[in-house]
C-alpha cells in the first residue's frame, strides 16, 4: 500500500515542465530566507522598543506596500517581462533587508518596511506569469501545486532558521535574509536569462502554452472585465475566511483551549505538512473531472465545515485535528483551481495585470482579516466570529456558483491552442 502511494505520488510530478521545477527551486530558496517577516513584530517590540500600537502602524505600512507592490509588479511585468521584474524584485528586497539593520527611527522604519513589501510583492504577479508562460493548461494546476509545495516547504524552514539566527543577534536575521534574496536572484539569472533558458525552452516546447508566448493584438484590461472583477471579489471573501486560520485561530486555541505556544505550533504545522504530502497526488487524481470553479466550491464547503467545527463543545484535540484536515483539503481545492481560473482569464490580455489583480485580492484580505477577526472577537466573541466566517464561505460559494454559469473558461483539455497561436 505504501509502495502504491509512493508510485502515485511520483507519477503526480510527471509531465511538469523543467522551467516550473526551476521556478519552484528559486522560490524555495527565497522562502527559506523569509524569516525577517515572520519575526518582524517581535523585532519591533523587543529590539527597537516600539509599543504595540507603533508596531501595528509599521505592520500596516507593510500591508499597504504589498498592495501597491502587487499592482505595480503586474504593470511592470506587462511592460518589461517577468524575468526582469523578478530579478530586480529580489535584488532590491535584499538591499532593503540589509539596510534595516541600521534603522531605528520610527518614521524611517515605516518607510523602509513599506519599501520592503513594495519591492518584494512585485515578485508575485511576475512569477505567476512565468508559470503560465511555461505550462500548458492540462498541467497548469499541478504546476501551481508544485510551486505551492516549494512555498510551504520554505515557510516551514524559515521560522526555525530565523529563531536560530536571532539567538546570535538580530543583525544576523536581516543579513542572512538579504543574502538569500541575492542568492535567489543569482539562481534566476543563471537559470532563466534568455540565453540560459534556451536549453530547457526547447525541451519544454511540447508543454509551453502558445497563448502566452506573445501578447494579443488587443490586450484586454482586468479592470474592464466584469466577470473577472466578480471572480476577484469572491476570491477576496474566501481569503478573508482562510486567513482567520493565520490571525485568530491561534488566539482561539490559546484562550479557549488554554494551549501553550508549543502545542499551538505543532497543531498548526500539520496544515503545511499535510498540504505538502497530499496536494500533488490529489490534484493528479482529480484534475479534469470537474470545472475549476466546481472544485473551488467544494473547497469552500470544507472551509465552512472546518470553522463550524470550532462551534462544537467536543474534545479540543479532536476538534483541532478535524479543523486542520478540513481546512487543508479545502485549501488544496480552492487555491490551485482558483489560480488556474485566473490563468485562463489572463490569456485574454495583459497577463501581469490580471495576475496582479488576483494577488491584490489576497493582499487586501491580509489587511482586513486580522482587523475583522479581532474586532468581532472583542465585541461579540468567538462564537459570532466563526458563524460569520461560515456565512462568508457560503456567500463566496454562491458567488462562484453564479459566476460558473456565466463565465467559466473552457476546461483545460478543450482549449484550442492553435487558434491562439
Amino acid at each position: 500500500m505504501i509502495a502504491q502511494f509512493y508510485r502515485h505520488w511520483r507519477n503526480a510530478f510527471s509531465g511538469i515542465p523543467t522551467a516550473i521545477w526551476l521556478l519552484s527551486l528559486v522560490s524555495l530558496v527565497n522562502r527559506c530566507g523569509s524569516m525577517a517577516v515572520v519575526f518582524l513584530s517581535l523585532y519591533l517590540t523587543s529590539r527597537l522598543g516600539y509599543g504595540v500600537e507603533q508596531a501595528g502602524y509599521v505592520l500596516g505600512c507593510y500591508g499597504l506596500g504589498a498592495l501597491l507592490g502587487t499592482w505595480l509588479g503586474g504593470r511592470l511585468t506587462d511592460r518589461f517581462g517577468y524575468f526582469s521584474v523578478m530579478v530586480w524584485s529580489l535584488v532590491l528586497s535584499g538591499l532593503v533587508l540589509i539596510g534595516l539593520v541600521w534603522l531605528t527611527d520610527f518614521v524611517v522604519v515605516c518607510l523602509a518596511v513599506f519599501m520592503l513589501s513594495l519591492v518584494s510583492d512585485g515578485f508575485r504577479p511576475a512569477n505567476s506569469v512565468a508559470i503560465v508562460r511555461h505550462s500548458r493548461p492540462e498541467v497548469r494546476t499541478r504546476s501551481v501545486s508544485l510551486y505551492r509545495m516549494s512555498i510551504n516547504l520554505g515557510w516551514a524552514v524559515a521560522p526555525a532558521l530565523g529563531g536560530l539566527l536571532v539567538s546570535f543577534g538580530w543583525a544576523w536575521l536581516f543579513w542572512v535574509d538579504g543574502l538569500t534574496c541575492f542568492l535567489a536572484a543569482g539562481l534566476l539569472v543563471w537559470l532563466f536569462s534568455p540565453k540560459a533558458a534556451r536549453g530547457f525552452a526547447e525541451v519544454d516546447e511540447a508543454t509551453a502554452d502558445p497563448q502566452y508566448t506573445k501578447a494579443p493584438k488587443a490586450a484586454a484590461s482586468p479592470y474592464h472585465d466584469k466577470p473577472y472583477l466578480a471572480f476577484t471579489l469572491f476570491t477576496l471573501l474566501n481569503a478573508l475566511v482562510f486567513m482567520q486560520f493565520v490571525w485568530t485561530v491561534p488566539l482561539f486555541f490559546k484562550m479557549a483551549y488554554h494551549w501553550d505556544e508549543r502545542t499551538i505550533g505543532l497543531i498548526t504545522a500539520l496544515n503545511g505538512l499535510f498540504v505538502f504530502a497530499v496536494e500533488m497526488p490529489m490534484i493528479y487524481s482529480i484534475e479534469g473531472r470537474l470545472s475549476r470553479l466546481q472544485f473551488v466550491r467544494r473547497g469552500l464547503l470544507l472551509y465552512a465545515a472546518a470553522f463550524a467545527t470550532l462551534l462544537l463543545p467536543l474534545n479540543p484535540l479532536w476538534i483541532a485535528v478535524f479543523f486542520i484536515l478540513a481546512l487543508s483539503f479545502g485549501e488544496m481545492l480552492v487555491m490551485p483551481f482558483s489560480t488556474n481560473f485566473a490563468f485562463a482569464y489572463a490569456a485574454k490580455g495583459n497577463a501581469g495585470s490580471y495576475m496582479a489583480l488576483y494577488s491584490i485580492s489576497y493582499s487586501i484580505a491580509n489587511i482586513v482579516a486580522p482587523l475583522f477577526g479581532t474586532q468581532v472577537i472583542a465585541r461579540w466573541g468567538y462564537f459570532s466570529l466563526w458563524t460569520l466566517v461560515c456565512a462568508l464561505a457560503l456567500l463566496s460559494l454562491a458567488g462562484f456558483w453564479l459566476l460558473e454559469k456565466k463565465a467559466e473558461p473552457r476546461p483545460p483539455a478543450a482549449v484550442d491552442v492553435s487558434a491562439a497561436a
